[in-house]
């Protein structure tokens, strides 16, 4: 129940009503407690990190495999040419593709379950646990960066349907618009980071 902020009058949650039956007085759309949304975003961030493991866990067939490594090594060469825009590019197409209602958290969960697929395949082609693969990117910042913001998006998606439904996309939208400019500069902190640490590792492999 709500109260009627002019008069005090009780008013049901679920009758969507815009204006006070009883002075006529408007009547704020219910909004979504920030309570809510920093639970909602811990339990996201918990299912994007269990799906990816989930991804690194199945078995795959070694000629699978190479052919994911083979992407990966694309991606990488993408990667020494144009800097880390291309990772940047890569995480920030997809986290904004995670912000669409309906089908966001269903296209974040594909793309963080081909990614365990793909430790699972650079796994097997050097012969390295998976697990122990996926635990070590965790050691880095540049991850749990990146798994904030598809969290962060894959959240205001599930908000942005509810707001559809309940019809306040308008003030939601506000909100999803501030995210999407959160998770950009934290993607692109996080690619910054990347390329550095990747930049790190060739320097000292070819020493």
């Amino acid at each position: 129940m709500i109260k009627c902020q002019k008069c005090g009058w009780e008013i049901s949650w679920g009758r969507n009503v815009k204006f006070c039956p009883n002075c006529g007085a408007p009547i704020p759309a219910p909004t979504i407690s920030s309570g809510i949304r920093v639970a909602a975003f811990i339990i996201l961030l918990i299912l994007c990190i269990s799906v990816t493991a989930i991804g690194a866990s199945i078995k795959i067939e070694v000629s699978e495999a190479r052919s994911l490594s083979h992407e990966v090594e694309s991606l990488e060469n993408a990667v020494r040419s144009i800097g880390f825009q291309a990772i940047f590019g890569n995480n920030f197409m997809h986290a904004l593709i995670m912000f669409a209602p309906i089908v966001g958290p269903i296209w974040g969960f594909s793309v963080l379950y081909n990614t365990g697929k793909v430790i699972a395949a650079i796994s097997i082609v050097n012969e390295l646990d998976p697990r122990l693969n996926m635990l070590v990117l965790f050691f880095f910042p540049f991850t749990w960066m990146e798994y904030i913001s598809y969290a962060l998006a894959i959240s205001e998606s599930i908000f942005l349907t509810y707001s559809i439904i309940k019809r306040n996309f308008r003030e939601e939208f506000t909100t999803a618009s501030k995210l999407v400019v959160l998770c950009s500069i934290i993607l692109l902190i996080a690619a910054l980071i990347e390329f550095y640490v990747i930049s790190l590792l060739e320097s000292s492999l070819k020493i």
